[in-house]
């Protein structure tokens, strides 16, 4: 009985991050595509907010989800080996895109305001002096003590799983929202350098996904996101030089 109980963990285990592969794998190809069919353009698309939101949304899925997901599998390795537990990690997966659904939400606010004001270009970056300020904010959050406790929650999220059991629906989806609300406090101003490279970019999109995945995977994280926070500040800086001198 053990055995099959066993192999069965194994299948669901399987299951899930073939799940959570698939999910990041199609948001990536989705905006592969959307990025591919943008035409230039000399002016900043007309704003739309639920098509703006979807954006962002996707983009969450495919940058987050990689970095979650060894919070999940520990959240499905605790949970019950009963029929009714197979539920319980996705729906705790569910929480945790909800939490940053409403970082999207207000990620959508911001893009439309900015782009009001006229402080974004075709591209839907910031112009000007702004993104060399926006990078030297983003360096100096590195060193806060609200990043370092919000990103060793992140990367150890044994309180969220405790807190799923023992383990119903409500409890599995409320654990996965608190987790991806720690989570967006310790990744919110990494994703806002989406308005320095570009919204649509493709490039600054993997790089910002691969440094959010090493700060969750990287044993030394203290040493990475400080040593991070000093590049971006050094980035920052030389962008307002160099802008300064032109």
């Amino acid at each position: 009985m053990h055995a099959i109980s066993l192999q069965t963990l194994r299948h669901d285990r399987a299951l899930l991050l073939a799940c959570l592969g698939l999910a990041t794998v199609l948001s990536w190809w989705y905006l592969v595509r959307m990025a591919g069919g943008m035409p230039a353009m000399e002016a900043p698309m007309p704003f739309r907010p639920w098509a703006t939101f979807s954006m962002w949304m996707v983009m969450m899925v495919g940058m987050m989800l990689p970095g979650a997901a060894p919070g999940i599998l520990m959240f499905a390795a605790a949970r019950s080996r009963g029929r009714a537990g197979r539920a319980l990690p996705y729906l705790f997966a569910l929480g945790y895109l909800l939490a940053w659904a409403g970082y999207a939400a207000l990620a959508t606010a911001t893009q439309g305001g900015l782009q009001a004001l006229g402080l974004l270009t075709p591209s839907q970056a910031l112009g000007g002096s702004v993104p060399g300020g926006l990078l030297l904010a983003a360096g100096a959050f590195q060193w806060t003590p609200w990043k370092h406790a919000c990103l060793r929650r992140c990367r150890s999220p044994l309180g969220m799983v405790a807190e799923g059991f023992p383990a119903n629906r409500r409890r599995a989806l409320s654990a996965g929202i608190r987790l991806g609300l720690y989570c967006a406090g310790c990744c919110w101003v990494l994703m806002a350098l989406m308005f320095v490279g570009g919204v649509m970019s493709l490039a600054w999109m993997a790089l910002l996904t691969l440094i959010i995945l090493l700060e969750k995977v990287v044993s030394p994280w203290r040493r990475l996101a400080d040593a991070l926070g000093l590049a971006l500040v050094a980035y920052g800086g030389w962008l307002l030089l160099a802008g300064a001198g032109a």
